[in-house]
Protein backbone atom coordinates (compact mmCIF):
# COMPACT_ATOMS: atom_id res chain seq x y z
CA UNK A 1 0.00 0.00 0.00
CA UNK A 2 1.15 3.07 -1.16
CA UNK A 3 2.13 5.68 2.20
CA UNK A 4 0.34 8.47 2.41
CA UNK A 5 1.91 11.90 1.78
CA UNK A 6 0.21 15.77 2.10
CA UNK A 7 0.40 15.26 -1.59
CA UNK A 8 -0.90 11.89 -2.08
CA UNK A 9 -3.88 12.91 0.21
CA UNK A 10 -4.51 16.28 -1.82
CA UNK A 11 -4.53 14.71 -4.96
CA UNK A 12 -6.98 11.66 -3.56
CA UNK A 13 -9.35 14.13 -2.32
CA UNK A 14 -9.62 16.24 -5.35
CA UNK A 15 -10.48 13.39 -7.46
CA UNK A 16 -13.29 12.59 -4.99
CA UNK A 17 -14.10 16.04 -5.20
CA UNK A 18 -14.55 15.71 -9.28
CA UNK A 19 -15.88 12.22 -9.03
CA UNK A 20 -18.77 13.60 -7.01
CA UNK A 21 -19.35 16.76 -8.78
CA UNK A 22 -19.23 14.63 -12.23
CA UNK A 23 -23.11 14.78 -13.05
CA UNK A 24 -24.02 14.30 -16.94
CA UNK A 25 -26.64 16.85 -16.40
CA UNK A 26 -24.16 19.85 -14.58
CA UNK A 27 -20.78 18.43 -16.96
CA UNK A 28 -22.54 18.57 -20.42
CA UNK A 29 -23.47 22.70 -19.37
CA UNK A 30 -19.77 22.94 -17.93
CA UNK A 31 -21.02 24.55 -14.94
CA UNK A 32 -18.87 22.77 -11.92
CA UNK A 33 -16.01 24.97 -11.39
CA UNK A 34 -12.46 23.23 -11.33
CA UNK A 35 -11.59 22.23 -7.73
CA UNK A 36 -10.16 25.04 -5.73
CA UNK A 37 -6.54 23.50 -5.05
CA UNK A 38 -5.36 26.32 -2.67
CA UNK A 39 -8.61 25.78 -0.51
CA UNK A 40 -8.41 22.20 -0.45
CA UNK A 41 -4.52 22.34 0.44
CA UNK A 42 -5.38 24.41 3.33
CA UNK A 43 -7.55 22.29 4.58
CA UNK A 44 -5.20 18.88 4.42
CA UNK A 45 -2.67 20.96 5.88
CA UNK A 46 -4.42 21.18 8.98
CA UNK A 47 -5.11 17.32 9.67
CA UNK A 48 -3.73 13.96 10.37
CA UNK A 49 -3.22 13.01 7.02
CA UNK A 50 -3.58 9.12 8.07
CA UNK A 51 -7.33 9.73 10.04
CA UNK A 52 -10.06 9.04 7.22
CA UNK A 53 -12.51 10.63 9.44
CA UNK A 54 -10.57 14.04 9.04
CA UNK A 55 -10.12 13.31 5.31
CA UNK A 56 -13.99 12.79 5.20
CA UNK A 57 -14.69 16.07 6.81
CA UNK A 58 -12.26 17.82 4.56
CA UNK A 59 -14.38 16.54 1.73
CA UNK A 60 -17.44 17.67 3.36
CA UNK A 61 -16.25 20.97 4.44
CA UNK A 62 -15.45 21.62 0.54
CA UNK A 63 -19.10 20.50 -0.45
CA UNK A 64 -20.39 23.13 1.85
CA UNK A 65 -18.02 26.03 1.24
CA UNK A 66 -18.28 24.94 -2.78
CA UNK A 67 -22.49 25.13 -2.54
CA UNK A 68 -22.42 28.67 -0.69
CA UNK A 69 -20.03 29.95 -3.65
CA UNK A 70 -22.22 28.59 -6.51
CA UNK A 71 -24.89 30.08 -4.72
CA UNK A 72 -23.37 33.72 -4.67
CA UNK A 73 -22.85 33.16 -8.52
CA UNK A 74 -26.53 33.19 -9.00
CA UNK A 75 -26.78 36.86 -8.83
CA UNK A 76 -24.44 37.63 -11.47
CA UNK A 77 -26.48 35.24 -14.06
CA UNK A 78 -29.92 36.72 -15.47
CA UNK A 79 -33.09 36.14 -14.36
CA UNK A 80 -34.36 33.47 -15.91
CA UNK A 81 -31.67 32.11 -17.51
CA UNK A 82 -30.40 28.60 -17.81
CA UNK A 83 -26.83 29.42 -16.92
CA UNK A 84 -29.06 30.79 -13.60
CA UNK A 85 -31.60 27.88 -12.72
CA UNK A 86 -27.56 25.40 -13.12
CA UNK A 87 -25.70 27.66 -10.84
CA UNK A 88 -28.42 26.96 -8.30
CA UNK A 89 -28.09 23.36 -8.93
CA UNK A 90 -24.92 23.16 -9.03
CA UNK A 91 -25.05 25.04 -5.77
CA UNK A 92 -27.67 22.44 -4.45
CA UNK A 93 -25.85 18.92 -5.60
CA UNK A 94 -22.78 20.53 -3.76
CA UNK A 95 -24.55 21.34 -0.59
CA UNK A 96 -25.99 17.38 -0.71
CA UNK A 97 -22.75 16.27 -1.05
CA UNK A 98 -21.68 17.75 2.41
CA UNK A 99 -24.99 16.41 3.64
CA UNK A 100 -24.63 13.25 2.91
CA UNK A 101 -20.77 12.90 3.62
CA UNK A 102 -22.02 14.52 7.02
CA UNK A 103 -24.69 11.69 7.45
CA UNK A 104 -21.78 9.35 8.32
CA UNK A 105 -20.80 11.56 11.74
CA UNK A 106 -22.69 11.90 14.95
CA UNK A 107 -25.21 15.02 14.76
CA UNK A 108 -23.24 17.14 17.07
CA UNK A 109 -20.87 17.48 13.58
CA UNK A 110 -24.34 18.71 11.38
CA UNK A 111 -25.89 21.09 14.13
CA UNK A 112 -22.24 22.46 14.07
CA UNK A 113 -21.97 22.40 10.68
CA UNK A 114 -25.78 23.68 9.91
CA UNK A 115 -25.42 27.00 12.62
CA UNK A 116 -22.06 27.84 10.76
CA UNK A 117 -24.02 27.77 7.11
CA UNK A 118 -26.20 30.08 8.69
CA UNK A 119 -24.01 32.47 10.52
CA UNK A 120 -22.12 32.19 7.12
CA UNK A 121 -25.33 32.92 4.79
CA UNK A 122 -25.84 35.95 7.60
CA UNK A 123 -22.56 37.45 6.77
CA UNK A 124 -23.09 37.09 3.06
CA UNK A 125 -26.33 38.91 3.45
CA UNK A 126 -24.72 41.66 5.75
CA UNK A 127 -22.04 42.15 3.42
CA UNK A 128 -24.77 42.72 0.52
CA UNK A 129 -26.46 45.21 1.89
CA UNK A 130 -23.79 47.42 4.27
CA UNK A 131 -20.25 47.73 2.96
CA UNK A 132 -18.73 49.17 5.95
CA UNK A 133 -18.97 46.35 7.97
CA UNK A 134 -16.39 44.52 10.52
CA UNK A 135 -13.30 42.68 8.71
CA UNK A 136 -14.29 39.65 11.27
CA UNK A 137 -18.00 39.85 9.24
CA UNK A 138 -16.05 39.63 5.84
CA UNK A 139 -13.75 36.88 7.32
CA UNK A 140 -17.16 34.73 8.90
CA UNK A 141 -18.92 35.28 5.21
CA UNK A 142 -15.45 33.63 3.37
CA UNK A 143 -14.08 31.47 6.18
CA UNK A 144 -16.36 31.02 8.71
CA UNK A 145 -16.93 27.05 7.26
CA UNK A 146 -13.13 26.03 7.42
CA UNK A 147 -12.50 27.96 10.84
CA UNK A 148 -16.02 25.48 12.38
CA UNK A 149 -13.58 22.62 10.44
CA UNK A 150 -10.10 23.72 12.20
CA UNK A 151 -12.35 24.06 15.54
CA UNK A 152 -14.08 20.64 15.09
CA UNK A 153 -10.41 18.69 14.58
CA UNK A 154 -9.27 20.77 16.80
CA UNK A 155 -6.51 22.77 15.21
CA UNK A 156 -5.69 26.41 14.44
CA UNK A 157 -6.86 27.11 11.19
CA UNK A 158 -5.00 30.48 10.76
CA UNK A 159 -1.97 29.15 9.37
CA UNK A 160 0.89 30.71 7.15
CA UNK A 161 -0.69 29.10 4.56
CA UNK A 162 -3.87 29.94 5.73
CA UNK A 163 -2.94 33.87 5.98
CA UNK A 164 -1.41 33.72 2.29
CA UNK A 165 -4.96 32.87 1.07
CA UNK A 166 -6.88 34.58 3.21
CA UNK A 167 -4.81 37.83 1.65
CA UNK A 168 -5.39 37.22 -1.88
CA UNK A 169 -8.65 37.26 -1.42
CA UNK A 170 -9.15 40.06 0.58
CA UNK A 171 -8.01 42.21 -2.57
CA UNK A 172 -11.69 43.01 -3.04
CA UNK A 173 -11.84 44.98 0.50
CA UNK A 174 -11.25 48.70 1.02
CA UNK A 175 -7.70 49.72 2.38
CA UNK A 176 -9.17 50.13 5.50
CA UNK A 177 -10.87 46.97 6.24
CA UNK A 178 -7.27 45.38 4.32
CA UNK A 179 -5.57 47.29 7.06
CA UNK A 180 -7.74 45.98 9.50
CA UNK A 181 -7.43 42.23 8.62
CA UNK A 182 -3.79 42.56 8.36
CA UNK A 183 -3.50 43.53 11.99
CA UNK A 184 -5.98 40.42 13.35
CA UNK A 185 -3.84 37.98 10.77
CA UNK A 186 -0.60 39.28 12.31
CA UNK A 187 -1.76 38.77 16.38
CA UNK A 188 -3.62 35.52 15.19
CA UNK A 189 -1.42 33.19 12.90
CA UNK A 190 -0.31 30.08 14.14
Amino acid sequence: MEQMTYETVVTDLARQIEERMTHPYLTRHEIVPAVDMPLLRWMVEMIEIESNQQRQLVLATYFAHQALELHDQVKDSPNGSLERQLKVLAGDYASAQFYKILALFPADYSNRFGRTVQLVNGAKCTLALDADVPVTMWMEANFGLIKTFSEVIGQAYLTAYGKTIIERKAAELRQEQREQLSTLLAHAVA
